[in-house]
């Protein structure tokens, strides 16, 4: 508690202080201590410990950029480190899990005579924080204490150097560990982008593991910037919170297999930066750091880098190549359109941009373009990039990228030979070289600075600035190498500053030694590896093979010297050396076995020697045997052989498997059986197949004696293939159905198909594959296997023709589909997508289509046939159509089918092009016929027979005729003889026979003939013409009757006399019922007229004038009477009127007038 008081009063709240964010870091941490969010529960706190101390290292390390180093980096090693032996000699830290800190102890003994002064130990590695308690003198066999801290954010394998500083140099200390995920699923808090101002709340959650609950007794951080707040109590101004209350403790307890946020960081910066720092969590199992790192910038869009500098390129064949990378750090995602160069520089490449545009959501970072520069004109070249974003406003929818690049042609040279130190294993050794450089630039040269990144080196005799002129050679610099005593192979880079590039010159440590690899095991040291050769159980009279790569990874050549055997039954096959590269730079060998030269093979650096170690049985037994390899070097590689002979074989039945050509989605399988002759039972241990194509599944695993039995199913699946160019069958999800078939869609198809014409070119069509079956006894029995690859096809024939078809029909025809594969095959016909628009699923020449119903996707079942479609052909023009449809499918994505068809027609031609008649004098019967009246005038018929040609490819089908519209054969004075449908075939004639017969006079007479065809309506021209002169011969013939005519018109006029009598008796039988009437009525009262009202019904004019005089006359004279008595009434009351208005003469005269109109 009183350590808690007193951080408490040392650390009021914090506040972030504009500058760069590690002096911000560091000088906050100095004042204001730590942060902490601790319980009321913790006791009194025990003296210092080595978790106490995790914080302060971890602070240490954070100041110091990362390094944890407690005090100033070593200058040189330590010559002799066998003074001191570190216990254990190797730290190996396994099993560790990520955000959980582990701390281990080594002790290190001082074994020499001479006391050695520590002065404090540092790390090459982040993950790795060294901690020396106490520095000081250790004197001859004392021990003091290094704690090793190894905290780590990410699971892997970590590998560094712990090197302890004293007064005699730095001694290194090699630590090792892996690391997994944690239990407690606490993850670090890193990566983080946060703009400028904007605060940042990320919480922190523990996930209880056990079966117990778990209390979390201590939350803090050492690091100013950050603030902690509890979860119910989120403090937005920042600061630490100190939890007084108890009641609050249920927020630091996690039930069992439960998870809990315990705690919120509270980040705000105002300034640009890098921000690092951990959180600390105590629990009362064990204790946990959560490593915390926040990138702050400024709001907006940023692309990194912010200006491209390609530096200096020395080579036109050099180039050098850049990534660009843009963050959204906007409310709203963004969308990048485009990237060019307005300058069109020719040596400025873009790759790996979408062109299609590139999404980017908010808070996202993506790296969208890359960059190169190649060589070219020498010079300063410099320009700007611009990105278009979608973005309304203009300004802010292009983003200039600046770039530059020097191009100067020239290098710094240097000596390769003095730039390779010896490593010598058990001995502590120094290396002294002078390091020369010449200047081959036109420019002089001036290096500033040079540095080599290793404690093993050291720089000596080099002047800072040196300048070098044009053709200088000078020694810059003595380098000095230190060796420890290891086995050491690796690089290290001397780096020179100048001012116009930054030179790497490789400074290579080597051992000299061999590394081996037996068949395809791990690449080791030879004469630290295990390389036992055990053969196994062999048949007498087999040979078993094993290989071996021997590689020389020095940067200088290693001599192999001699080869030596130990037994008859081994040899040794040198099958080639490889160059770095992987090209075969000698071929394949045997090794004598008595070897009379000093120098067998010099292997160069990097290259690598392919060896094969046979052994041939030669009786029954065990035999061990070895073969050792010596070099130069005075390294000796010993090989030992081992292995036992029995009697008898193995034959496989059939003795080679071959299979039909297949393709991905077809699988053959046949059986294999075997016959053993040994003694014994043999038992298969496993088998494998050098091609995964061929795929064994075995039957059983025991095999009697002298007896044939089934041993396996062999299957043969192309679709299992593990090359690189695999990819010449689609992918189940790479088919898309029901989408136009653009143009990237067939040249994505052309592609594969062009790997299966390169599989044929190159012979991988042909597989041949080997089985090998590893038993008890015998290893590697093989079974050859022949297979082979073929294209599949889906369709019998690669073309579908349409016969010649008549112009404006169309025709249709169903395409059978075929699936070869052993699963179901969808398939949908498809017509590529046209520049122009046309119909929905038809070919861009308008001349095929696809029908309603086979727009669809169809599915056919394996190994079956079906017909799809129809497909219809539609011509428009005499010509030929040729278009390809494709079948889409999931077998073989596309398939082509070709479509061939003939447009054509049948066309009726008339010479003339109209049927015309001419008529003459003869025609119209001469002068004679119109002077003798005795002769009845008959009407005028001429006739007329008409050739028609058919003069296409297609027969004309005459279905129907019609006149001017007026269907049947005769219309307007034209008739049609022999009227009724007729086909004529192509290149024939036809003819038919018109007659005209003119009903009134006229010089010209023009109808049309319309013939109906299957293909439409053939029109042509009736025309009769009369000449000027005959015009009053054919008037005067009027009218133009005939016999038929003339007794037409008798018996019509017949007919209608008859009528008129019927009409005249039925009006006299009404006047005499009438007057009958009228005579019977002449003893009624005088003042009514019965034959009046009767004659008043009578509505016909003509049946009046045909009714009696006295009818009408006493009618008349009724009619008079009933008119004066009306008269009389009228006088009457207009004489009252005019006595009333005094004007009685004029209306009078008036009124006699209007009688008087009346009466007329």
């Amino acid at each position: 508690r009183s350590r808690q008081a007193a951080l408490s009063r040392a650390a009021p709240p914090a506040e972030i202080r504009d500058g760069p964010p590690h002096e911000t870091a560091a000088s906050d941490v100095a004042a204001a201590g730590a942060a902490r969010v601790s319980l009321a529960l913790v006791a009194s706190l025990e003296p210092k410990s080595m978790p106490d101390i995790t914080a302060e290292l971890l602070r240490s390390a954070t100041e110091n950029g990362g390094s944890s180093a407690s005090s100033t980096r070593p200058t040189k090693m330590m010559l002799d480190a066998s003074a001191v032996r570190f216990e254990p000699r190797t730290l190996s830290l396994k099993g560790q899990r990520t955000c959980v800190p582990r701390w281990d102890e080594v002790e290190i003994v001082n074994v020499g005579d001479s006391e050695i002064i520590l002065e404090g130990v540092s790390s090459d590695h982040g993950m790795f924080h060294p901690w020396l308690a106490t520095p000081g003198v250790l004197r001859k066999s004392e021990r003091a204490k290094i704690q090793i801290l190894f905290l780590t954010q990410a699971v892997g394998t970590f590998e560094g150097l712990v090197l302890v500083q004293t007064n005699l140099g730095a001694i290194p200390y090699t630590v090792k560990a892996t690391a997994g995920d944690n239990p407690y699923k606490v993850e670090p808090i890193v990566g983080a982008k946060v703009v400028v101002g904007e605060r940042f709340n990320p919480a922190v959650s523990v996930f209880n593991p056990h079966d117990v609950n778990l209390h979390i007794r201590e939350v803090f951080t050492t690091e100013g910037f950050l603030h902690l707040s509890l979860p119910d109590k989120p403090n937005e101004d920042g600061g630490s919170t100190t939890i007084q209350n108890a009641t609050s403790a249920g927020v630091w307890t996690i039930q069992p297999k439960q998870q809990k946020t315990i705690i919120h960081l509270s980040f705000t910066s105002h300034v640009t930066g890098k921000f690092k720092g951990f959180v600390h969590l105590k629990t009362d199992i064990e204790n946990l750091l959560v490593p915390v790192e926040i990138m702050v910038t400024k709001g907006g869009v940023h692309v990194t880098p912010e200006t491209v500098d390609f530096q200096t390129l020395v080579s036109p064949l050099q180039s050098r190549s850049m990534w660009l990378t843009l963050t959204n750090l906007n409310p709203q995602p963004i969308e990048l359109l485009s990237l060019y160069d307005p300058k069109q520089d020719r040596n400025l490449q873009i790759t790996s941009f979408d062109q299609k545009g590139i999404n980017v959501v908010p808070g996202a970072t993506v790296r969208f373009a890359k960059v190169t520069y190649h060589g070219g004109d020498e010079g300063f070249m410099q320009g700007k990039l611009q990105l278009i974003i979608n973005d309304t406003d203009a300004v802010s929818a292009t983003l200039d990228i600046p770039y530059k690049a020097r191009v100067l042609y020239g290098s710094l040279g240097f000596m390769n030979d003095k730039t390779k130190f010896q490593s010598t294993p058990g001995r502590v050794t120094s290396t002294m070289r002078s390091i020369m450089i010449s200047n081959n630039f036109s420019v002089p040269i001036l290096i500033h600075t040079a540095r080599i990144d290793d404690p093993s080196f050291q720089i000596s005799h080099f002047t800072p600035n040196s300048l070098l002129h044009p053709g200088d050679a000078v020694g810059l610099m003595h380098v000095e190498f230190t060796s420890n005593g290891t086995s050491a192979l690796y690089t290290r880079d001397l780096e020179l500053s100048t001012n116009v590039t930054a030179m790497k010159i490789p400074l290579q440590v080597y051992h000299g030694k061999l590394h081996c690899q037996v068949e395809q095991g791990e690449v080791r040291e030879c004469s630290a590896s295990d390389l036992g050769l055990d053969m196994g159980t062999i048949s007498v009279g087999e040979s078993r093979r094993k290989h071996l790569n021997v590689t020389n990874l020095n940067p200088v050549n290693v001599t192999i010297e001699s080869i030596a055997f130990t037994h008859s039954s081994v040899s040794l096959f040198m099958e080639g050396v490889w160059s770095p590269k992987g090209e075969q730079i000698r071929g394949a060998r045997p090794v004598p076995r008595n070897l009379q030269s000093k120098r067998v093979l010099t292997l160069p650096p990097g290259h690598r020697l392919s060896m094969a170690v046979e052994v041939l049985a030669t009786e029954a037994g065990t035999t061990s045997a070895s073969v050792t390899i010596s070099t130069r070097r005075k390294e000796s590689i010993v090989l030992p052989v081992r292995y036992e002979s029995v009697l008898g074989s193995l034959a496989f039945l059939p003795a080679k498997l071959r299979f039909e050509a297949s393709f991905p989605g077809r699988v053959q399988s046949r059986v294999v059986a075997a016959r053993s002759t040994f003694e014994r039972p043999l038992q298969i241990l496993a088998v494998r197949s050098t091609d995964s194509r061929i795929i064994p599944e075995l039957m059983t695993r025991s095999l009697s004696p002298l007896a044939r039995t089934e041993i396996a199913h062999i299957h043969y699946d192309p679709s299992k293939s593990s090359a690189p160019d695999g990819s010449y069958m689609p992918q189940s999800d790479e088919v898309d159905w029901d989408v136009p078939l653009t143009e990237e869609i067939v040249e994505r198809w052309s592609r594969r198909q062009q790997m299966w014409d390169e599989l044929g070119t190159r012979g991988q069509a042909d597989i041949e594959a080997t089985l090998l079956f590893d038993t008890n006894i015998v290893r590697g029995a093989s079974l050859t296997v022949r297979a082979f690859l073929t294209k599949p096809s889906i369709v019998r024939e690669s073309t579908l023709s349409f016969d010649l078809t008549q112009v404006g029909t169309s025709v249709t025809q169903m395409l059978l589909i075929h699936n070869p594969s052993d699963t179901s095959l969808a398939v949908q016909l498809v017509f590529p997508q046209c520049e122009v628009f046309s119909e929905a699923n038809s070919s861009c020449d308008v001349g095929f289509k696809l029908a309603q119903e086979a727009q669809q996707v169809f599915y056919v079942k394996p190994h079956a046939d079906l017909h799809v479609g129809p497909i219809v052909f539609e011509p428009q023009q005499h010509t030929a159509y040729n278009t390809t449809l494709y079948i889409r499918n999931n077998l073989t994505m596309l398939h082509p089918l070709q479509l061939a068809g003939l447009g054509g027609s049948g066309r009726l031609v008339f010479p003339d092009g109209a049927l015309d008649f001419n008529l003459t004098a003869a025609d119209l019967g001469g002068e004679q016929a119109l002077e003798d009246e005795s002769r009845p005038r008959r009407r005028v018929v001429i006739s007329k027979s008409f050739t028609a040609t058919n003069d296409c490819e297609l027969p004309v089908e005459v279905k129907a005729f019609d006149i001017n519209g007026v269907a049947g054969c005769s219309g307007f004075g034209f008739e049609i003889h022999g009227c009724k449908p007729f086909t004529v075939a192509p290149h024939e004639t036809v003819e038919l026979s018109v007659s005209f017969t003119p009903d009134f006079a006229a010089s010209r007479w023009e109808q049309r003939l319309r013939l109906h065809t299957q293909s439409g309506i053939l029109a042509v021209p009736l025309r009769a013409f009369v000449p000027p002169e005959l015009l009053p011969q054919l008037a005067d013939r009027s009218p133009f009757h005939g016999d038929t005519e003339d007794s037409a018109r008798k018996v019509i006029t017949g007919i209608s006399i008859a009528l008129c009598g019927v009409m005249l008796i039925v009006v006299v039988g009404d006047i005499m019922k009438v007057y009958k009437g009228a005579s019977a009525s002449s003893c009624k009262d005088p003042g009514v007229s019965p034959s009046s009202e009767v004659i008043s019904l009578l509505s016909w004019p003509s049946i009046n004038a045909l009714a009696p005089a006295t009818w009408n006359t006493g009618g008349r004279r009724d009619q008079q009477a009933l008119s004066q008595q009306r008269a009389s009434r009228r006088d009457r009351r207009n004489e009252d009127q005019e006595m009333q208005s005094g004007e009685h003469e004029p209306h009078q005269h008036q009124q006699q007038q209007h009688h008087a109109h009346r009466q007329g």
